[in-house]
């Protein structure tokens, strides 16, 4: 999410990318047109859930950041003059956060609205995907895991640190790396895609 990066051109996603079920093809609507859907929401943030096997991959956030080295999914604002759809911004946000490259949206993990206490009648909503990612698409799962952990790449001044976690992990918030914490919010909509997970 870098003014750096590339981010004004349009993610490059397969054709299936916006397949899915009709929770998924809801959101394939461009941003202006979610606001006018949704007259509550001011501001609108995505997440992509990857699964390898029954871990997830979680992002740390950078030190100096808001909630620095809390763990996280990959994700953040859509934005109208990037962003073809929501949909697109899931890809997007991907991309940038981790390097990976969008194959597919599985499906609607959940959907948070989130007061702005700092700002009178302004609304947050985090809409959370699980998705599938083009690197090591078709490979087992031991080979899937390697090819995803050799393309991860991180922007420094966002994330420090990224790692696969289990649900155990996550509910206990300890693993290999230490102290395994996470926003409110953001541990509720990890631990729900595990529960909610079919395959």
């Amino acid at each position: 999410m870098t003014a750096d990066q590339d981010t004004h051109t349009e993610p490059k996603t397969s054709s299936d990318a916006l397949q899915g079920p009709e929770s998924v093809a809801a959101y394939d609507i461009s941003v202006p047109e979610y606001y006018r859907a949704n007259p509550d929401v001011n501001a609108l943030i995505v997440g992509a859930v990857v699964f390898c096997g029954d871990e997830i991959l979680l992002i740390q956030r950078a030190a100096g950041d808001f909630a620095g080295l809390m763990w996280e999914i990959p994700g953040g604002c859509c934005e109208a003059d990037k962003d073809r759809t929501v949909l697109a911004g899931v890809a997007r946000e991907l991309r940038e956060e981790t390097g990976l490259h969008l194959r597919s949206i599985k499906r609607v993990v959940d959907q948070v609205d989130i007061p702005d206490h700092q700002k009178l009648d302004f609304m947050w909503r985090k809409v959370t995907f699980e998705v599938d990612v083009e690197e090591g698409r078709g490979l087992a799962p031991a080979e899937r895991r390697e090819a995803i952990t050799a393309a991860v790449k991180l922007e420094p001044d966002e994330h420090e640190d990224w790692g696969w976690a289990t649900e155990d992990q996550v509910k206990q918030k300890k693993w290999a790396k230490g102290i395994l914490d996470s926003l409110l919010l953001q541990h509720g909509s990890i631990l729900h895609a595990f529960r909610t997970r079919t395959g």
